[in-house]
């Protein structure tokens, strides 16, 4: 048997890791987590490139893996009840408070993170964990979920990691998943732009720029009824490329989708005349959904 050749990995992973990313993982076996924290310092670093965007969206999408081999973690209709649900499955898998649920109400919940390990990876684990628990809450039901950071122990001086979720119960009709709409998300994070593409594939034509210029080229060889573009990207940024689709394409719906916008303020500044909407980067799915199927303005 040929093996594989893993050129990057051997510049930041020892020899014992080499051969453990090498071969075949054994689900019967256990894994220290020293292991866990030098892969996951190492697909930071190649995979990701450290991007906390790509982490979170990582996160989220792994809920489908999770729910797929244990369904009954969530209840549809019902944030609360998941989150307790997940929080005894937790205890089961660990003997120390890796992830904490310190409450959890109808409309919100708060968590503590402390896994123990270094300050880097330490941050990205609490990163996946909040962008698995906005899913968890979205899929059971949640809308608008809203996150706040309180403390960061990667972070020298403040105490160990808790944030909070706050949510809206679902009080309409689902989106339906047969739109036709063609969208064009525009973002300079490969990763990123692939995960939202996923997500949106399930109600319309999803197509994936790099950059403004490349969305520019798209839009003048063929129509799309949204723009969903980042705000801060190399050469042009969303603002400015949202801008030049309101004047040549006025049909289109605009999303500028960033956390790079200053504030509220300068948000609702850019609403109309440049977006008709602006999320906070990631966005929720089911908020990225909404903002797709939305009526599109009339020229």
């Amino acid at each position: 048997m040929v093996r594989r050749q893993l050129p990057a990995w051997r510049q930041v992973l020892p020899a014992q890791d080499i051969e453990l990313v090498s071969r075949k993982v054994d689900a019967a076996s256990w894994y220290p987590m020293a292991d866990f924290e030098r892969l996951g310092l190492a697909i930071l670093e190649l995979v990701v490139h450290g991007q906390r965007d790509a982490i979170r969206l990582w996160g989220r999408e792994s809920v489908k893996a999770v729910l797929g081999f244990f369904p009954d973690l969530h209840v549809i209709g019902d944030p609360r009840e998941s989150i307790m649900r997940f929080q005894n499955f937790l205890c089961a898998l660990f003997d120390f408070p890796a992830i904490r649920v310190e409450g959890v109400n109808d409309e919100d919940a708060a968590f503590g993170i402390a896994w123990g390990m270094s300050p880097l990876a330490e941050e990205a684990a609490t990163w996946q964990a909040i962008g698995f628990f906005e899913e968890l809450v979205t899929a059971s039901g949640g809308r608008n979920v809203r996150t706040k950071l309180h403390s960061r122990s990667w972070i020298p001086g403040e105490p160990p990691t808790e944030f909070s979720l706050h949510w809206e119960p679902d009080t309409g009709p689902r989106p339906s998943a047969t739109s036709q709409r063609r969208v064009l998300v525009v973002d300079d994070e490969v990763l990123v732009g692939r995960a939202l593409s996923r997500v949106l594939s399930l109600v319309a034509d999803v197509t994936h720029a790099i950059d403004a210029e490349e969305a520019l080229r798209r839009l003048e060889r063929e129509p799309f009824d949204v723009v969903i573009a980042d705000y801060l990207m190399p050469g042009r940024d969303g603002v400015s490329l949202l801008a030049e689709v309101a004047r040549r394409w006025p049909r289109a719906r605009r999303v500028l989708h960033s956390a790079g916008v200053p504030n509220a303020t300068a948000a609702d500044a850019l609403l109309g005349e440049v977006a008709q909407e602006v999320l906070d980067k990631p966005a929720p799915g089911d908020a990225l959904v909404r903002a797709v199927l939305a009526e599109a303005p009339t020229a």
